[in-house]
Protein backbone atom coordinates (compact mmCIF):
# COMPACT_ATOMS: atom_id res chain seq x y z
CA UNK A 1 0.00 0.00 0.00
CA UNK A 2 0.84 3.59 -0.77
CA UNK A 3 0.94 6.36 1.85
CA UNK A 4 -1.10 8.95 0.10
CA UNK A 5 -0.90 12.79 0.85
CA UNK A 6 -4.24 15.00 1.13
CA UNK A 7 -3.56 17.96 -0.67
CA UNK A 8 -5.63 21.40 -1.02
CA UNK A 9 -6.71 22.73 -3.92
CA UNK A 10 -4.39 25.45 -2.66
CA UNK A 11 -1.52 27.31 -4.78
CA UNK A 12 0.99 25.21 -2.19
CA UNK A 13 -1.37 21.85 -2.74
CA UNK A 14 -0.95 22.74 -6.54
CA UNK A 15 2.81 23.08 -6.02
CA UNK A 16 2.89 19.68 -4.05
CA UNK A 17 1.18 18.45 -7.06
CA UNK A 18 2.99 18.94 -9.59
CA UNK A 19 5.57 18.19 -7.69
CA UNK A 20 4.84 14.66 -7.63
CA UNK A 21 3.55 14.50 -10.60
CA UNK A 22 7.17 15.56 -12.42
CA UNK A 23 9.18 12.60 -9.98
CA UNK A 24 6.79 10.55 -11.41
CA UNK A 25 4.04 9.70 -9.16
CA UNK A 26 0.62 9.58 -9.15
CA UNK A 27 -1.86 12.56 -7.85
CA UNK A 28 -5.71 12.68 -8.30
CA UNK A 29 -6.88 15.94 -8.80
CA UNK A 30 -10.43 17.41 -9.96
CA UNK A 31 -11.26 18.32 -13.70
CA UNK A 32 -14.35 19.86 -14.21
CA UNK A 33 -16.07 16.57 -15.54
CA UNK A 34 -14.60 14.18 -13.08
CA UNK A 35 -11.59 13.85 -10.76
CA UNK A 36 -8.58 11.72 -12.82
CA UNK A 37 -6.23 9.69 -12.10
CA UNK A 38 -2.56 11.73 -13.36
CA UNK A 39 0.72 10.55 -13.83
CA UNK A 40 3.32 11.65 -16.08
CA UNK A 41 2.23 10.14 -19.80
CA UNK A 42 5.97 9.97 -20.60
CA UNK A 43 6.68 7.33 -18.47
CA UNK A 44 6.57 3.49 -18.57
CA UNK A 45 6.71 2.80 -15.00
CA UNK A 46 4.09 5.70 -13.99
CA UNK A 47 1.59 4.69 -16.81
CA UNK A 48 1.89 1.15 -15.63
CA UNK A 49 1.02 2.63 -12.11
CA UNK A 50 -2.24 4.19 -13.25
CA UNK A 51 -3.34 0.43 -14.60
CA UNK A 52 -2.48 -1.34 -11.67
CA UNK A 53 -3.83 1.52 -9.16
CA UNK A 54 -7.19 1.17 -11.42
CA UNK A 55 -7.40 -2.28 -11.92
CA UNK A 56 -7.96 -0.98 -15.46
CA UNK A 57 -7.29 -3.37 -19.23
CA UNK A 58 -4.38 -2.20 -20.37
CA UNK A 59 -6.21 -2.69 -23.70
CA UNK A 60 -7.91 0.56 -22.82
CA UNK A 61 -6.07 4.09 -23.51
CA UNK A 62 -5.84 6.66 -21.55
CA UNK A 63 -6.89 10.22 -21.96
CA UNK A 64 -3.49 12.69 -22.31
CA UNK A 65 -4.23 16.22 -20.47
CA UNK A 66 -2.21 18.83 -21.58
CA UNK A 67 -2.13 22.46 -20.90
CA UNK A 68 -2.89 24.28 -24.44
CA UNK A 69 -2.93 23.47 -27.75
CA UNK A 70 0.77 24.02 -28.44
CA UNK A 71 1.37 21.45 -25.99
CA UNK A 72 -0.85 19.32 -27.67
CA UNK A 73 0.46 19.90 -30.91
CA UNK A 74 4.27 18.33 -29.56
CA UNK A 75 2.29 15.46 -29.47
CA UNK A 76 -0.41 14.99 -32.51
CA UNK A 77 -1.10 15.88 -36.42
CA UNK A 78 -4.01 18.49 -35.91
CA UNK A 79 -5.98 19.39 -39.50
CA UNK A 80 -8.22 22.43 -39.95
CA UNK A 81 -11.28 20.83 -38.71
CA UNK A 82 -9.16 19.73 -35.31
CA UNK A 83 -8.10 23.02 -35.12
CA UNK A 84 -11.68 24.63 -35.36
CA UNK A 85 -12.90 22.45 -32.70
CA UNK A 86 -9.88 23.38 -30.63
CA UNK A 87 -10.82 27.12 -31.22
CA UNK A 88 -14.28 26.40 -29.82
CA UNK A 89 -14.18 23.83 -27.03
CA UNK A 90 -10.68 24.51 -25.46
CA UNK A 91 -10.21 24.50 -22.45
CA UNK A 92 -13.47 22.22 -22.15
CA UNK A 93 -14.85 18.86 -21.63
CA UNK A 94 -14.18 17.50 -25.53
CA UNK A 95 -11.31 14.83 -26.57
CA UNK A 96 -9.86 14.78 -29.71
CA UNK A 97 -8.73 11.19 -31.04
CA UNK A 98 -5.73 12.20 -33.58
CA UNK A 99 -2.96 10.54 -35.28
CA UNK A 100 0.74 10.83 -33.15
CA UNK A 101 3.16 12.89 -34.21
CA UNK A 102 5.60 10.67 -34.14
CA UNK A 103 8.81 13.15 -35.37
CA UNK A 104 8.64 15.34 -32.20
CA UNK A 105 11.28 14.88 -29.36
CA UNK A 106 8.13 14.12 -26.87
CA UNK A 107 6.93 10.95 -26.61
CA UNK A 108 3.88 9.38 -25.11
CA UNK A 109 4.31 5.62 -23.33
CA UNK A 110 3.26 3.07 -25.88
CA UNK A 111 1.32 1.40 -23.02
CA UNK A 112 -0.59 4.94 -22.38
CA UNK A 113 -2.24 4.68 -25.85
CA UNK A 114 -2.66 0.64 -25.89
CA UNK A 115 -0.09 0.49 -28.66
CA UNK A 116 -1.94 3.05 -30.67
CA UNK A 117 -1.15 5.44 -33.55
CA UNK A 118 -3.79 7.70 -31.89
CA UNK A 119 -3.72 9.67 -29.08
CA UNK A 120 -6.84 10.67 -27.18
CA UNK A 121 -5.87 14.10 -25.95
CA UNK A 122 -7.68 17.31 -24.21
CA UNK A 123 -6.85 20.59 -22.55
CA UNK A 124 -9.10 20.83 -19.39
CA UNK A 125 -10.62 23.86 -18.38
CA UNK A 126 -10.90 23.08 -14.51
CA UNK A 127 -8.60 26.56 -12.86
CA UNK A 128 -7.02 24.00 -10.54
CA UNK A 129 -6.00 21.27 -12.85
CA UNK A 130 -4.89 23.98 -15.11
CA UNK A 131 -2.60 25.46 -13.21
CA UNK A 132 -1.27 21.94 -12.36
CA UNK A 133 -0.81 21.34 -15.82
CA UNK A 134 1.16 24.86 -16.31
CA UNK A 135 3.73 23.70 -13.66
CA UNK A 136 4.21 19.64 -14.77
CA UNK A 137 7.05 18.98 -17.95
CA UNK A 138 5.66 16.42 -19.26
CA UNK A 139 1.69 15.63 -20.22
CA UNK A 140 -0.57 14.12 -18.06
CA UNK A 141 -2.47 10.60 -18.47
CA UNK A 142 -5.38 10.71 -16.51
CA UNK A 143 -8.38 8.65 -16.46
CA UNK A 144 -11.11 8.56 -13.79
CA UNK A 145 -9.81 8.32 -10.71
CA UNK A 146 -12.14 5.32 -9.67
CA UNK A 147 -11.40 1.64 -9.49
CA UNK A 148 -11.89 0.39 -13.59
CA UNK A 149 -15.93 -0.49 -14.46
CA UNK A 150 -16.82 1.07 -11.22
CA UNK A 151 -18.72 4.61 -10.73
CA UNK A 152 -16.51 7.80 -11.37
CA UNK A 153 -15.71 10.28 -9.12
CA UNK A 154 -17.00 13.46 -8.88
CA UNK A 155 -16.04 14.35 -4.69
CA UNK A 156 -13.22 14.02 -2.69
CA UNK A 157 -14.74 11.98 -0.81
CA UNK A 158 -15.51 9.20 -2.97
CA UNK A 159 -11.89 9.87 -4.37
CA UNK A 160 -10.47 9.14 -0.96
CA UNK A 161 -12.31 5.87 -0.25
CA UNK A 162 -11.18 4.06 -3.38
CA UNK A 163 -7.79 5.15 -4.66
CA UNK A 164 -6.55 5.85 -0.78
CA UNK A 165 -3.19 3.48 -0.44
CA UNK A 166 -3.17 3.28 -4.29
CA UNK A 167 -2.04 6.89 -5.40
CA UNK A 168 0.33 9.32 -3.43
CA UNK A 169 -1.70 12.20 -2.87
CA UNK A 170 -5.13 13.01 -3.70
CA UNK A 171 -6.21 16.72 -4.05
CA UNK A 172 -9.77 17.81 -2.36
CA UNK A 173 -10.83 20.25 -5.18
CA UNK A 174 -14.60 20.10 -3.85
CA UNK A 175 -17.17 18.35 -6.56
CA UNK A 176 -16.70 18.26 -10.15
CA UNK A 177 -19.18 21.20 -11.85
CA UNK A 178 -19.96 19.16 -14.52
CA UNK A 179 -20.33 15.24 -13.67
CA UNK A 180 -20.06 13.54 -16.49
CA UNK A 181 -16.82 12.51 -18.34
CA UNK A 182 -15.87 14.21 -21.67
CA UNK A 183 -17.34 14.25 -25.14
CA UNK A 184 -14.65 12.19 -26.76
CA UNK A 185 -14.64 12.12 -31.03
CA UNK A 186 -12.25 10.88 -33.31
CA UNK A 187 -11.06 12.96 -36.13
CA UNK A 188 -9.48 11.55 -38.96
CA UNK A 189 -9.45 13.21 -42.51
CA UNK A 190 -12.51 15.12 -42.73
CA UNK A 191 -14.54 12.35 -40.80
CA UNK A 192 -15.72 13.13 -37.15
CA UNK A 193 -17.09 10.13 -34.96
CA UNK A 194 -18.65 10.29 -31.62
CA UNK A 195 -17.18 7.76 -29.60
CA UNK A 196 -18.61 8.95 -26.39
CA UNK A 197 -21.31 11.69 -26.00
CA UNK A 198 -20.63 14.37 -23.06
CA UNK A 199 -21.94 17.85 -21.92
CA UNK A 200 -20.85 19.01 -25.25
CA UNK A 201 -23.15 17.88 -27.98
CA UNK A 202 -23.40 16.91 -32.06
CA UNK A 203 -25.51 20.35 -32.20
CA UNK A 204 -22.74 22.33 -30.50
CA UNK A 205 -20.00 20.76 -32.34
CA UNK A 206 -21.76 21.39 -35.55
CA UNK A 207 -22.27 24.97 -34.51
CA UNK A 208 -18.64 25.39 -33.12
CA UNK A 209 -17.53 24.42 -37.13
CA UNK A 210 -19.90 26.78 -38.26
CA UNK A 211 -21.52 23.84 -40.53
CA UNK A 212 -23.06 20.17 -40.08
CA UNK A 213 -20.12 17.67 -39.68
CA UNK A 214 -19.91 14.50 -41.73
CA UNK A 215 -20.61 12.55 -38.80
CA UNK A 216 -19.63 8.67 -39.55
CA UNK A 217 -20.36 6.11 -36.85
CA UNK A 218 -19.34 2.14 -36.95
CA UNK A 219 -18.73 -0.25 -34.94
CA UNK A 220 -15.44 -0.90 -33.64
CA UNK A 221 -14.35 -4.19 -32.70
CA UNK A 222 -10.54 -3.07 -31.34
CA UNK A 223 -10.90 -0.28 -28.61
CA UNK A 224 -9.80 2.78 -30.52
CA UNK A 225 -9.99 5.45 -27.15
CA UNK A 226 -11.55 5.44 -23.46
CA UNK A 227 -15.34 4.70 -22.52
CA UNK A 228 -16.01 1.99 -25.58
CA UNK A 229 -16.93 -0.78 -22.95
CA UNK A 230 -20.50 -2.03 -22.80
CA UNK A 231 -20.15 -2.24 -19.72
CA UNK A 232 -19.12 0.33 -17.25
CA UNK A 233 -19.26 3.08 -14.60
CA UNK A 234 -21.43 0.40 -12.49
CA UNK A 235 -21.92 0.43 -8.46
CA UNK A 236 -22.29 -2.64 -6.91
CA UNK A 237 -26.24 -2.30 -6.37
CA UNK A 238 -27.51 -3.81 -9.72
CA UNK A 239 -30.07 -0.94 -11.59
CA UNK A 240 -33.08 -0.31 -13.25
CA UNK A 241 -33.54 1.66 -16.01
CA UNK A 242 -37.05 3.93 -16.89
CA UNK A 243 -38.76 3.08 -14.03
CA UNK A 244 -41.92 5.44 -13.12
CA UNK A 245 -43.07 3.33 -9.72
CA UNK A 246 -39.93 0.98 -7.78
CA UNK A 247 -40.73 -1.72 -6.24
CA UNK A 248 -41.20 -1.80 -2.65
CA UNK A 249 -37.36 -3.38 -1.85
CA UNK A 250 -35.78 -0.71 -4.43
CA UNK A 251 -34.44 2.63 -4.10
CA UNK A 252 -35.27 5.33 -6.51
CA UNK A 253 -32.99 8.04 -8.17
CA UNK A 254 -35.84 10.56 -9.40
CA UNK A 255 -35.43 12.97 -12.65
CA UNK A 256 -37.76 15.99 -10.72
CA UNK A 257 -39.30 15.84 -7.25
CA UNK A 258 -38.77 12.93 -5.12
CA UNK A 259 -42.26 11.00 -4.88
CA UNK A 260 -44.19 11.05 -1.11
CA UNK A 261 -43.36 7.94 0.44
CA UNK A 262 -40.77 6.54 -1.26
CA UNK A 263 -37.16 5.81 -0.40
CA UNK A 264 -34.59 7.61 -2.53
CA UNK A 265 -33.06 10.76 -3.84
CA UNK A 266 -33.46 13.30 -7.23
CA UNK A 267 -30.64 14.19 -9.27
CA UNK A 268 -32.79 17.51 -9.98
CA UNK A 269 -36.09 18.84 -7.95
CA UNK A 270 -36.33 20.69 -10.84
CA UNK A 271 -35.93 18.22 -13.86
CA UNK A 272 -32.67 20.26 -15.20
CA UNK A 273 -30.90 17.73 -17.52
CA UNK A 274 -27.25 19.61 -16.19
CA UNK A 275 -27.77 19.91 -12.57
CA UNK A 276 -28.80 15.96 -13.31
CA UNK A 277 -25.36 15.24 -14.80
CA UNK A 278 -23.41 17.34 -11.95
CA UNK A 279 -25.20 15.29 -9.75
CA UNK A 280 -25.20 11.84 -11.22
CA UNK A 281 -22.24 9.95 -9.67
CA UNK A 282 -22.52 11.29 -6.19
CA UNK A 283 -25.94 10.28 -5.91
CA UNK A 284 -25.64 6.86 -7.40
CA UNK A 285 -22.47 6.19 -4.95
CA UNK A 286 -25.20 7.23 -2.00
CA UNK A 287 -27.61 4.92 -3.04
CA UNK A 288 -25.85 2.73 -3.73
CA UNK A 289 -24.19 2.85 0.07
CA UNK A 290 -28.24 3.41 1.35
CA UNK A 291 -28.73 0.24 -0.38
CA UNK A 292 -26.20 -1.77 1.27
CA UNK A 293 -27.45 -0.28 4.49
CA UNK A 294 -31.37 -1.40 3.59
CA UNK A 295 -30.61 -4.66 1.74
CA UNK A 296 -32.58 -2.81 -1.09
CA UNK A 297 -32.44 -5.51 -4.48
CA UNK A 298 -31.97 -2.68 -6.78
CA UNK A 299 -31.67 1.22 -7.84
CA UNK A 300 -34.92 2.21 -9.94
CA UNK A 301 -34.11 5.16 -12.32
CA UNK A 302 -37.05 7.75 -13.44
CA UNK A 303 -36.74 8.34 -17.59
CA UNK A 304 -34.71 10.71 -18.21
CA UNK A 305 -34.80 13.18 -21.63
CA UNK A 306 -32.25 12.24 -24.58
CA UNK A 307 -31.74 15.44 -25.61
CA UNK A 308 -28.52 17.48 -24.78
CA UNK A 309 -26.32 16.72 -22.02
CA UNK A 310 -29.32 13.77 -21.00
CA UNK A 311 -27.64 11.78 -24.36
CA UNK A 312 -24.65 10.99 -21.63
CA UNK A 313 -27.02 10.55 -18.92
CA UNK A 314 -28.13 8.02 -20.56
CA UNK A 315 -25.14 6.34 -22.00
CA UNK A 316 -23.77 6.39 -18.69
CA UNK A 317 -26.98 4.77 -17.34
CA UNK A 318 -26.72 2.17 -20.15
CA UNK A 319 -23.74 0.62 -19.37
CA UNK A 320 -23.84 0.93 -15.83
CA UNK A 321 -27.26 -1.23 -16.51
CA UNK A 322 -25.08 -3.98 -18.73
CA UNK A 323 -23.45 -5.47 -15.55
CA UNK A 324 -20.86 -8.03 -16.45
CA UNK A 325 -21.20 -11.22 -14.62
Amino acid sequence: MTSTEILSGSKSGILRAARILNDGGLVAFPTETVYGLGGDATKHETVNRIYTAKGRPENNPLIIHVYDEKRARELVKMNLLAESLANSFWPGPLTMVLKQDFSGKLKIAETAVSQLETIAIRVPAHPVAREILRLCKNPIAAPSANMSGKLSTTRFEDVQACMSGRVDAIMDGGPCPIGVESTIIKVQDEIISILRPGTITEEQISSGLGQSFSEKKKTEKKISSPGQFKSHYCPKTPIRLNIIHPRADELLLAFGPLPAGVKGLSLSEISDPHEAAMNLYSSLADLDELARITKSSAIAIQPIPKIGVGIAINDRLRRAANRLQ
